[in-house]
């Protein structure tokens, strides 16, 4: 399933992630707030089996209190807040890779869910989110045929 946001949220990703490397090279200037404060968006896998659709995210540092995992639609959605521990003194950065501050993830699922019966569960640093496939009922339809019309 091809979702017009996902494709744009792609092309986002890797134009932040061009600027970024762009301020990389620019030795120890400071990365600009405006653009770098937003929410940043966690790596995520998602595959399918024949029951339910799986999600892990990497979310090192991430306290589970903070985490806010729901089903809206057809979008899995996953919030939160990774805090910056505040350095005693005042440090130069060499690299500044790993992000901090909130996060948000919107993942399109590729079919309808039974979000009711989702789970997750949390530990070293990955989210593991389990999503039962919504079952549709087959019902027997009995279709009448006429003889007399041919």
């Amino acid at each position: 399933m091809e979702d017009k946001r996902g494709v744009r949220l792609a092309q986002d990703d890797e134009l932040q992630s061009e600027v970024e490397r762009f301020f990389v090279h620019l030795g120890r200037w400071k990365r600009p707030v405006f653009y770098f404060e937003k929410a940043w968006k966690p790596r995520c896998d998602v595959c399918e089996t024949s029951d339910e659709i799986i999600v892990v995210a990497e979310l090192a540092g991430i306290e589970v209190k903070s985490l806010d995992v729901r089903v809206e639609g057809e979008l899995l959605i996953l919030r939160g807040m990774r805090p910056r521990e505040e350095a005693e003194e005042k440090v130069n950065y060499h690299i500044m890779e790993i992000n901090y501050g909130p996060f948000e993830r919107d993942i399109p699922l590729p079919c309808d869910v039974d979000a009711e019966n989702a789970k997750a569960t949390f530990g070293e640093g990955f989210l593991e989110i389990r999503i039962p496939k919504k079952v549709a009922k087959q019902v027997p339809l009995e279709v009448d045929v006429d003889a007399s019309s041919r």
